[in-house]
This record gives structure tokens, C-alpha cells and sequence, in this order.
């Protein structure tokens, strides 16, 4: 491997099991202090990913654990995206094998991880159907161009998901929501 060298970000305890001490953080984003012999980033460029125990001051990476921040981004912003993305994309993309026209319920959608995988969604042209708690996190989905858009406090939703499909129902649902819902 080739390896990059970035400053961290951090991760809370309760999210490692064992000896958390050793193996703190997981998302980060951060500053390429130095590069191993032909690697393409530059000292100096600004880099985020996941990995084990980025908890710290710094890292060695292997170059395919590091992506450019895009620089719009703040260093908190971009520590956030790795694993809400990752997510989606195991979720919809792997598992799912999301394909363009099929439809995809996205429990909580103006949550980050609803977010993202809405993104991805729209992205890989399926018809993206979601839900969220509030009318101002609703309007907010629809003006990502989410088109159907339901109440996930009540489980009408099912009804109305199957009311726009014509009865058929969807292809793919991720759900983080508890019970019933």
C-alpha cells in the first residue's frame, strides 16, 4: 500500500466496543502532512475518510482511504459524509442493486443518512418515495425533488405509497424507523 499521512477527527467512546482507547474515531477528515513515493496527492490537500482509531493527531493511510474534500465543505462537514454515504451506498447500491426507474421508500429521509441515500437514489434514477416527522423537513424533500413525500409519525404512509404506485408498492425500503413503522 501507499500511504498518506492526515490530521483526524474524532469519533464518541460508546461507539467502539473492547479497548476504545486503542481504536477511537472512525470518520475524519483532515490535512496531508506527507505522501509516500507516487502518490497523487499533494501536501497540504485537505482529505477525508473512514478508519479505525482516527482518533488522533495523525494517521497512515493507504491512498485508497483518502477522497479530496470537496471545498465547499468545512473540516466538520466533510468528517461527516463517510459514513452516512458508505451507508447508503452498502444499503442501496450493494445490497439493493438499486436500478434506474425501480422505486425506493426512504424511512426518515431528512435524516443524514436518509439524506444521502436520497441523493444516491436520485443519482442511480429511481423514484425516490420518503418520509420525515415534520411539514418543514416534508417541504424541505421536496425541494430536493422528492416527489412523494409522508408523514413518518403515522403509518399511513403505507396506504399512500400503495395509492401512487397503482397498488404495486416499492422495490426497496430503507427503514431506520422502530416497530411497526
Amino acid at each position: 500500500f501507499r500511504d498518506v499521512m492526515a490530521v483526524a477527527g474524532l469519533l464518541p467512546k460508546e461507539a467502539e466496543r473492547g479497548d476504545a482507547s486503542a481504536a477511537l474515531g472512525l470518520e475524519f477528515a483532515g490535512v496531508i502532512e506527507s505522501v509516500g513515493e507516487g502518490i497523487e496527492f499533494a501536501t497540504g490537500t485537505r482529505v477525508l475518510g473512514m478508519a479505525r482509531g482516527a482518533l488522533r493527531r495523525h494517521l497512515t493511510l493507504p491512498v485508497s482511504s483518502v477522497y479530496p474534500v470537496p471545498a465547499m465543505l468545512s473540516d466538520a462537514q466533510a468528517a461527516s459524509i463517510p459514513s452516512v454515504y458508505l451507508t447508503a451506498y452498502y444499503a442501496l447500491g450493494h445490497l439493493g442493486r438499486v436500478a434506474p426507474g425501480e422505486k425506493v421508500l426512504i424511512h426518515s429521509g431528512a435524516g443524514g443518512l436518509g439524506l444521502a441515500a436520497i441523493a444516491l437514489a436520485q443519482w442511480l434514477g429511481a423514484e425516490v418515495y420518503a418520509t420525515a416527522g415534520s411539514a418543514e423537513k416534508r417541504d424541505y424533500l421536496k425541494s430536493l425533488g422528492v416527489r412523494h413525500v409522508m408523514d413518518s409519525r403515522s403509518l399511513d404512509f403505507a396506504d399512500e405509497v400503495l395509492s401512487a404506485t397503482g397498488g404495486r408498492g416499492v422495490d426497496l425500503v430503507l427503514n431506520a424507523l422502530p416497530g411497526a413503522f
